[in-house]
């Protein structure tokens, strides 16, 4: 008995490898998300459909601006196929994440390809790209999972926070610049190439500029987004 309960932490640690580089890579992002996740946490608080409601969101969706929309809308009278119809179009960006990881995801078990896409966000998605040494399956398996992890219980956990702290947190319009810039300081140290900075731009500028509802500027800023970088990649190869 005292052998097998010995032997627990070497044979969970085979089935549930916890890969450091992976929370070192993470724990910079988390600052960055925190602003965003404090601030849907306390406009659960002031949202029609309830905290419990709002809150659950984040394990749901997991997707921030996603779960901020949705809010915003319901909040203001929209029908609940509007909301679901913005949420699809705001996480359209993700099949953009998973044609790019789709290379890493095909040599992988079955459990893994089911499971582990839950986790394709932008902060995954950006520790993950960063990285060149996630050639074997196991590693890359280890990698993104523990990353997930990392980042999804944060998330959820700073919201829980925001909707503890909503009450005693004035209603200032100024907070909804916090996901904005929660945004720029993820975006910020991937802007080390030129397709980057111009596909960043590109993306920028369709964001701001083109006068459609803010759900399909978001896509459209992330299809456009893609293409340039693609064509100054190849432009520059």
């Amino acid at each position: 008995m005292t052998t097998a309960i010995a032997e627990l932490p070497r044979l969970a640690s085979r089935r549930l490898p916890l890969d450091m580089a992976a929370v070192s890579d993470s724990l910079p992002l988390l600052a960055a998300l925190a602003p965003f996740a404090l601030v849907i946490g306390v406009a659960t608080t002031h949202g029609v459909d309830g905290v419990a409601a709002g809150l659950s969101g984040g394990p749901l969706l997991y997707g921030g601006s996603a779960q901020l929309s949705a809010m915003q809308l319901l909040d203001g009278g929209a029908s609940v196929l509007g909301a679901v119809a913005a949420v699809a179009l705001i996480n359209a960006r993700f099949l953009v994440y998973s044609a790019a990881l789709a290379p890493s995801f095909a040599g992988q078990p079955g459990w893994f390809r089911w499971a582990a896409p839950y986790f394709i966000v932008e902060p995954t998605f950006a520790v993950t790209a960063a990285r060149h040494d996630l050639d074997d399956p196991r590693r890359f398996r280890s990698y993104w999972m523990t990353a997930g992890v990392v980042i999804g219980v944060w998330w959820c956990g700073t919201m829980a926070v925001g909707a503890l702290a909503g009450p005693v947190v004035p209603h200032v319009p100024a907070i909804a610049f916090l996901p904005i810039a929660a945004f720029l300081t993820m975006l910020a140290p991937q802007l080390t190439s030129r397709p980057a900075v111009v596909a960043a731009a590109a993306a920028a500028v369709v964001a701001v500029a083109t006068p459609v509802p803010a759900a399909v500027r978001v896509l459209l800023a992330v299809v456009v987004g893609s293409l340039t970088a693609s064509m100054t990649e190849r432009r520059t190869t």
